[in-house]
């Protein structure tokens, strides 16, 4: 497997579509077409994360957080250590942010379910489109389009995937001049028992389903309708849910015991059940205002400077600050696992050792 095929599966398991407008996930820097000896997954790049895989002989670094979030002029050892780094020694380096928070089953999925949250909704929903598609075929040939549909991306709902509904009736047509028609004659109209197949894609796979379907199709001008859903997007920024009810200092010390986290800063505006909960790992605190019209009973964040604590208080909002890698360092674990099922061996994929918070509690 080479780089360029691995980029492809990490883009099935969270589109690189889906990043924000600020984020720079991807390929950070490759030979694309260089076969992966070994893949190491960290939250971040630093130096010590090359050593780490240059120690392990691995040649690929997928981290959550891109080591260059905006246009890089120049790198210098100097200014640029890790980075020159894994360059120098081959490095191939790879990001998966917030693609990958955003992902149906991403990272804010990971955490949430650690934490027993049933998820209900997201809190800020992708602008991502989700589609209905149903294509008419011949039915001795229903299978066969019917599999291509659902190896180009069709058919995900929620945990569920290869989901559609075949409905059988007759298809009429007449063959005009300069057709080649699979079935039929010119001038003469046809009846033909066929298959309606529907199912759903998202709007990245729209190209790639309506491609595969052709390859396989046996009329030279297949039948097909696309129409958009409207509803609940599966991607979103965060999650909102319910918990098992706690009182509001024991949730946020369930928190803290769950995530293995150093400290957490509870931001209590009253003491309540806590029932309802918000989550975004990493830094949520531009979801605050979105947050309090969902009136949850807390959300939990990092990252939160005083005075967004100062105006939680004020609109009577709970929040409880977990330090941004004691969210995110869940990446390593929740990626691993979605890679293995995605059918990269085990032995490829080496978790690091190396990672740790930059701050230190005294």
């Amino acid at each position: 497997m080479n780089i360029t095929e691995f980029v492809s599966i990490l883009d099935g398991i969270a589109s690189f579509s889906l990043q924000e407008s600020y984020d720079n996930s991807g390929v950070q820097f490759a030979d694309l077409g260089a076969d992966i000896k070994k893949v190491l997954i960290s939250l971040d790049l630093t130096s010590d994360i090359v050593d780490e895989a240059m120690q392990k002989k691995a040649n690929v670094v997928l981290s959550h957080h891109p080591i260059m979030f905006s246009t890089v002029k120049n790198i210098t050892k100097q200014k640029n250590p890790a980075l020159f780094k894994a360059i120098v020694n081959n490095i191939n380096l790879i990001a998966m942010h917030t693609n990958f928070d955003l992902a149906e089953d991403g990272l804010n999925d990971y955490v949430g379910k650690l934490l027993g949250i049933k998820k209900i909704t997201s809190i800020r929903r992708s602008t991502e489109k989700t589609y209905k598609f149903a294509v008419y075929v011949p039915i001795g040939y229903a299978d066969k389009v019917r599999d291509a549909l659902f190896d180009a991306g069709a058919g995900k709902i929620g945990n569920y995937g290869e989901t559609s509904f075949n409905l059988q009736g007759n298809g009429t047509f007449t063959p005009l001049d300069g057709t080649h028609p699979f079935i039929g004659k010119k001038g003469r109209r046809e009846k033909v028992k066929e298959i309606k197949i529907e199912t759903v894609i998202f709007e990245r796979n729209i190209n790639n389903v309506l491609l595969a379907m052709k390859r396989v199709h046996p009329y030279e001008e297949p039948a097909y309708d696309i129409y958009e859903i409207k509803g609940n997007p599966p991607s979103g920024i965060g999650m909102v849910g319910e918990v098992k009810e706690q009182r509001l200092k024991d949730f946020a010390k369930f928190v803290k015991a769950k995530l293995n986290a150093k400290h957490v800063r509870l931001i209590g505006a009253k003491d309540v059940s806590v029932k309802s909960v918000a989550l975004c790992t990493g830094a949520g605190t531009s979801l605050v205002d979105e947050v309090q019209d969902l009136s949850v009973d807390i959300f939990i964040t990092g990252d939160i400077a005083h005075h967004v604590a100062l105006s939680a208080r004020e609109m009577d909002l709970n929040l409880l600050d977990v330090e941004h890698f004691d969210t995110e360092k869940f990446f390593v674990d929740a990626i691993y696992e979605r890679l293995v099922d995605n059918g990269i061996p085990k032995k490829v994929l080496l978790k690091s050792k190396k990672m740790q918070s930059p701050y230190t509690v005294l």
